[in-house]
Formats: structure tokens, sequence, C-alpha cells
């Protein structure tokens, strides 16, 4: 479908005032510029599946502020930038593949991937992992791969500041790879690793005591432990370790749907 005008100076808005935005949403230049969205209105914290009442699209080239972009299968999808994420201004609107856009649900925004594709979004800095449906297109504003919505980026830890640095791999709609992904090669060296989940770290024992508690009462067996930190002796609150990262990632999957929005991973390598 063609490009409104509406469309075009919105996306020639958006680069201009990407700078002071962090929460900005992509326009939905393939969904046109009117009409009702399709299908069944997700629940919040939903990971839609199935076809939600529309039919799968890769879409056709499109041009937003001058630059042109090229949808196109890629089941291998993998690769690192920053995700942004968008939330109020567009909920319960029309996405560009014509679904409904609720922002406590567990959808993204990407410029080429097709729609839907799911996806396994890393949060770099703290290690949070979640699946998303990419029902959308953008974001539009410098080196931003991905934008979330506000639900995602909950539960990935960076509502507040607005842009993290993420890695995204296409995968299914339960979170595995596509079949035949390549294997990344074994080194002569092997290092052993070991994962833990950290949801704090006090000054105080006490405050230590009281988060272990809160943890266990939420049905998480964690246990505060003592450490020296440049001269400071703190209690760090963990669970772990395990030795399969993707154990550590279920796992905190659940630990911050349970509302401990701090909690990230620590990787340590055995000597």
């Amino acid at each position: 479908m063609m490009l409104t005008k509406k469309h075009i100076i919105a996306g020639i808005l958006v680069v201009a005032l990407g700078a002071c935005s962090s929460n900005w949403s992509s326009p939905t230049p393939t969904s046109g510029g009117g009409g009702a969205p399709s299908g069944r209105y997700p629940n919040d914290n939903e990971l839609p599946k199935g076809d939600q009442g529309v039919k799968r699209k890769v879409g056709t080239p499109y041009k937003v502020a001058g630059k042109w972009y090229h949808p196109k299968e890629d089941p291998y999808y993998d690769e690192v930038g920053y995700a942004s994420w968008y939330g109020k201004d567009f909920h319960g609107k029309k996405t560009a593949n014509g679904e409904y856009f609720n922002m406590n649900a567990l959808t993204a925004a990407h410029k080429t991937l097709p729609l839907p594709t799911f996806v396994k979004v890393t949060n770099l800095s703290n290690g949070r992992t979640i699946i998303l449906r990419v029902n959308d297109r953008g974001p539009f504003v410098g080196t931003r791969i991905i934008d979330i919505s506000r639900r995602g980026a909950q539960l990935l830890g960076f509502q507040k500041q607005g842009v993290t640095k993420v890695r995204v791999q296409a995968v299914d709609e339960n979170g595995n790879p596509p079949r035949g992904t390549p294997q990344p090669t074994q080194t002569a060296a092997v290092r052993d690793e070991s994962h833990y989940i950290q949801v704090g770290s006090f000054s105080s024992r006490q405050n230590a005591k009281k988060q272990v508690q809160k943890l266990k009462r939420a049905g998480h067996k964690a246990r505060a432990e003592q450490a020296d930190a440049s001269g400071r002796t703190l209690w760090r609150v963990r669970l772990g370790p395990f030795i399969k990262r993707i154990t550590a990632e279920e796992r905190l999957d659940r630990i911050v749907a349970d509302g401990f929005y701090e909690a990230r991973i620590f990787t340590e390598t055995v000597k």
C-alpha cells in the first residue's frame, strides 16, 4: 500500500526529534492511514501467538524520511544494536500488519522482519531475556534496531532510561532457534562457567535478609552472601549457581514477573 502524506511527514518529524525522545513509536508505513485493527485484542502480559486474525506477510519496500527499507525473510536474524520502547500514544491503535497494539502485551516493531516474527531479545546491560512478537514497523531513529512495547521494556529493565543495547535473535513462538542454526565453533580451551541471579546488593546484612525472605515468600530460594568490594563489605542476595545460562534466564523471567525488577544475571568463570 502506498505511503500517505501523513506517514511521510510523521517519519520526517520522528527523525528530527529522535535525539530528545526515548520512547518514540514507529509509524506504520505498510498499514495504511485508516481502518480498524483486525483480530482479537491481546491480553496484558501476553505473547500473542497464532495468526491473531491477520495474514502473515513480508511486506513490500517502503521509504521513510528519504531512506528505503526492504522487508525480507530472515530466519537466522541475529543482530546487536539499540532498543527503544513505545506506549500510550499508540495504545489500542493499528500496527503495521493490522493487529491491535496493546502497550502491556509482549510485542515489538522492526524495520524489515516479516510480520509477525518472534524474536528473543536480550538486554546486554543486565542479562534479562524475553520473547516478543514483531507486528509493527520501526524504529526509524539513529542506530536503533527494535522498538519494544512498554511492558517488554519493563521486563527487560530499561523503561526508565528509554534506550538500551540489546541482542535480537529470530526464534519460533516457543523461543526455539530455527532448525539448522549454525552452532558456535568450539575452541581448544573450553571455559567452565557458572551463572547466578543477583537480586540486590546491600551494605546491611539485615536488609539483605529481608530481601531473601521476600524472595522465599514468592517461591524463590535465595541466600545472602558476604562479598568485599573496594574495601567495603556487602551482602549480595543471589540464586544459583546455574550450569546452563538458559536455565538462569528462565528463572530470571519468573523472578522479574514476580516484581523483582532489579534482578540480573552474573556469569563467573570457574578456574
